[in-house]
């Protein structure tokens, strides 16, 4: 067995139910919510999350589901993160108050804000 099955088939059941956000899906929910800043996708973002909020525990079971698909198409360490994350019943709000914490920081106000106080530093 190569070592992707042979962390792919270990399941460390501690993680699996446990009702708090660890420090994992923090930081990677932090980076969901960089790129969506970044992207300036933070309304369709926030309006899929709110939408979608009662049937989050449902989409992580999905995930669970197709996780042996995607193993070899997408980091299946981070989808499992994001799995565990999304069975929390809290994971839905944290998602997206780091989502508008990431659009101060990094949206595009933010940009505007630097061009003019470039444009200010030239004149």
């Amino acid at each position: 067995m190569n070592r992707i099955q042979e962390d792919f088939w270990h399941v460390d059941w501690d993680k699996e139910f446990t009702t708090e956000l660890s420090e994992e899906e923090l930081g990677l929910f932090d980076k969901v919510a960089e790129e969506v800043a970044k992207r300036q996708l933070v309304v369709p973002a926030l309006m899929l999350i709110e939408s979608l909020k009662p049937l989050n525990w449902i989409g992580s079971q999905f995930m669970l589901l197709v996780e042996p698909f995607t193993v070899y198409i997408f980091d299946w360490k981070q989808l499992r993160t994001l799995r565990r994350a999304l069975q929390k019943r809290d994971s839905m709000e944290e998602l997206a108050k780091r989502i508008e914490e990431a659009d101060i920081k990094y949206g595009p106000k933010k940009k505007r804000r630097k061009k003019k106080e470039l444009r200010s530093s030239d004149g």
